[in-house]
Formats: structure tokens, C-alpha cells, sequence
């Protein structure tokens, strides 16, 4: 008696075999060969798309670019002439503002005159008229002479933007050395510096009293030359600008005068307090 094998256990989803083979293969085969064997037309148009996208925008720049270089070359002529029309103007009040500041030195010394005419004619008077001035050189209302040191200072040779140029603190620095060896009065490029002065930076400029000026700076200083040399070199603001010759190529010489002339702060004002009622 032959021995028969068991049967084998049937699936419970066979009598779904059609069905599951709809959910395997959802697509004939047929359709999948023609998907993979035909060009990608899609991919093609888009590419084509961007290039022409691109192109139009190449165009419309380089039309914008045109109009804009266009307008420039012919706004160009204009705009230098309004330029030259502000530096004329520019010069114009310059030329005022000197002829001005003229006038008031003449007006402020015939003032002076008749001040002391009319002091000198008693003794009190006349004494009051020494503390005038004394307190006008003081305050640099009035020019002074005597002997003293002048300084000639400049950026270096090949300065640049950050290195081997003067700054505002620069030159504060030379001036308070001055100062501080004994100095009586000091002017830099003929503005006289007094309490109310001040050495600022505007833009690339250094400004003296709100004007600005231009390298070399010549600054005057009136004093004992026999004293004043060694003591600002002592001090702070001569070792300051000492450092900025070794190490930045600035460039300064120091002389001594026998007679320097500082002029008086044309810009000076005067300046009282009253004593009111109590």
C-alpha cells in the first residue's frame, strides 16, 4: 500500500487569485514598455521653457542697461555744469566771508583805539586798560608777535585712506603739546586757537575753528625757545607725534623764530555776565 502525501494547505485568499492579481499588476506590461521607450517630451518643453524665459530676460536688462546709459551721457554735461555753478558759488561766499571777517578786524581795532583814548585820560583808566590787554592776548582777541616754535606737519609721501594721514586727534595732540610747553599763543594755518576753538574731522578734511584746511599744517606757537623745544618733546603731544613719524612716515620739521606773528580769531565775540537785582 502506497503511502500518499498529505495535501498541502490551501491559502485563504485562493479563491481571490484574480483579484489579487489586479492589485499586483494594476497596468498591462504593454503599457509600461511604451512609458519606458517613449520621449520624455515633457522634460524637453520645460528646458525649452527656461532658456526662453531666460532669453527675454537677457533682453529686457541689457534694454534697461541702454536706457540707463543712455540718460546718464545726457544728463552728464548738466550735471557738471550745475557742479561748476556750486564751486563758483561756493567760492563766491568764501570771498565774502573773508572780506567780512576783514571788516571786523578793522571795526574791532578802531573800537580798540578809541577805548584807549578814552581810558588813558585817568590813571584808573589806564589801569584798566593793561588788564584789557592782557586778557584780549589772553582770549586772543588781539594778534601777538614775539619768538616761539613753528612746526610744519603733512601726511606721509605715499599716504593711503587708513595709514600715513593726519587726523583731527593728530593735531589736537601737537597743539595741547604746545601747550603744555609753555606756549602763550598758537595758530594753525593762520586760524588762532583759543578756549573756544575746536579741531574736528569732517569728512577727509580736519576742520580749524569750522574751516577746514588743507596739508601741510604750519602751526605757530609763541614762547620761551629757549624752554619750549625740550618740553614738548617731553610731553605727551610731542612723544604722540614722534610715534606717528617712526611708525607711519608722517612727516614734520621744527624751527625756531625770532619773531613769529599769530594773528587774532577774527570769529571772537564778546562775552559778559551781569549782575542782576536781588
Amino acid at each position: 500500500m502506497t503511502q500518499q502525501s498529505p495535501p498541502k494547505p490551501r491559502r485563504v485568499d485562493a479563491s481571490m487569485s484574480l483579484l489579487n492579481n489586479l492589485m499586483a499588476h494594476p497596468l498591462d506590461e504593454g503599457y509600461a514598455v511604451a512609458a519606458r521607450t517613449r520621449p520624455n517630451k515633457g522634460g524637453k518643453s520645460l528646458r525649452s521653457r527656461h532658456r526662453v524665459m531666460l532669453v527675454v530676460a537677457t533682453i529686457v536688462l541689457g534694454f534697461l542697461l541702454a536706457i540707463a546709459a543712455s540718460q546718464n551721457y545726457r544728463g552728464a554735461p548738466e550735471a557738471e555744469k550745475q557742479r561748476k555753478e556750486l564751486i563758483t558759488r561756493i567760492n563766491q561766499a568764501n570771498t565774502r566771508l573773508n572780506g567780512m571777517r576783514t571788516q571786523q578786524t578793522q571795526l574791532a581795532d578802531e573800537v580798540r583805539r578809541l577805548q584807549a583814548s578814552g581810558l588813558s585820560n585817568t590813571s584808573s583808566g589806564a589801569t584798566l586798560q593793561q588788564q584789557l590787554d592782557a586778557l584780549e592776548l589772553q582770549t586772543g582777541a588781539v594778534a601777538a608777535t614775539g619768538p616761539g616754535i613753528k612746526a610744519v606737519i603733512d601726511d606721509a609721501k605715499d599716504a593711503d585712506a587708513k595709514e600715513g594721514r593726519l587726523l583731527d586727534v593728530d593735531l589736537q595732540q601737537l597743539v595741547n603739546g604746545l601747550w603744555t610747553a609753555g606756549a602763550e599763543a598758537i595758530s594753525v594755518n593762520d586760524h588762532r586757537l583759543t578756549s573756544m576753538t575746536a579741531i574736528r574731522s569732517a569728512g577727509s578734511a580736519i576742520t580749524v575753528d569750522y574751516s577746514s584746511l588743507t596739508p601741510p599744517y604750519t602751526v605757530l606757537a609763541i614762547g620761551d625757545t629757549a624752554t619750549m623745544p625740550a618740553r614738548f618733546a617731553q610731553s605727551s603731544g610731542g612723544q604722540w607725534v614722534q610715534y606717528l613719524v617712526s611708525n607711519f612716515d608722517v612727516r614734520m620739521t621744527t624751527t625756531t623764530e625770532d619773531s613769529l606773528l599769530v594773528p587774532a580769531d577774527a570769529t571772537i565775540a564778546l562775552r559778559y555776565a551781569k549782575v542782576g537785582p536781588r
